[in-house]
């Protein structure tokens, strides 16, 4: 799979994954390769509207099938070539998943983790402001793009997939930005699970 991950992501071509236990049968990403090693890939995505919209890691072992290239690759790279979209690399390093998730908090502000063998309906969004070799210490902003006053501990090999650099993390961000003194709320209504007092 590897090989084939890298001859994609020398032709520039988009490729289609599909995670069936994760995502069921008729579910697929579609995007470009940007790095991949033994354990993960790191896509551009594109999106439903054949546009660049950020970023996703998956791990390989999740991985069910691919294809190389995508049923629509002419079609979606000629309509972003015609919009004047190009892949970029964002510049992180998949070596080592603490890391990572350091890395792209910092260069990117938010970062999106979904764990979805616990938690298949639902991610959690914010900055990881501390990670380990077992966990990580996650600052979350809400729906509503307030940050959570309290911090939230999560195994860090429960995470599934990583999303970042994308138009509603983008979104949140600038809605949060422009909040000002309204840019946290409390977090007295949310489960005191996984939180970790700060010291």
């Amino acid at each position: 799979m590897l090989i084939e991950l890298e001859k994609a992501r020398t032709r520039n071509n988009v490729v289609r994954i599909f995670r069936e236990e994760l995502d069921g049968p008729d579910s697929w990403t579609d995007g470009f390769v940007v790095d991949a090693n033994e354990e993960m890939v790191l896509l551009q995505i594109v999106d439903d509207s054949v546009r660049l919209n950020g970023y996703q890691v998956l791990f390989l072992e999740d991985i069910s099938d691919f294809a190389h290239p995508a049923p629509f690759n002419d079609f979606q790279k000629k309509v972003l070539a015609l919009r004047g979209e190009k892949v970029v690399d964002p510049e992180v390093e998949l070596l080592d998943l603490a890391v990572l998730l350091i890395d792209i908090s910092e260069e990117f502000g938010l970062v999106t983790l979904h764990r979805e063998e616990i938690e298949p309906d639902s991610c959690e969004i914010g900055r990881v402001i501390r990670a380990d070799a077992v966990t990580y210490e996650l600052e979350e902003i809400g729906s509503d793009a307030r940050w959570f006053d309290d911090t939230f501990e999560y195994d860090l090999y429960d995470i599934t997939r990583i999303e970042f650099g994308g138009a509603y993390e983008e979104a949140l961000l600038l809605a949060n930005d422009a909040m000002g003194d309204d840019a946290y709320e409390l977090s007295d209504d949310y489960p005191d699970d996984g939180i970790v007092d700060d010291e």
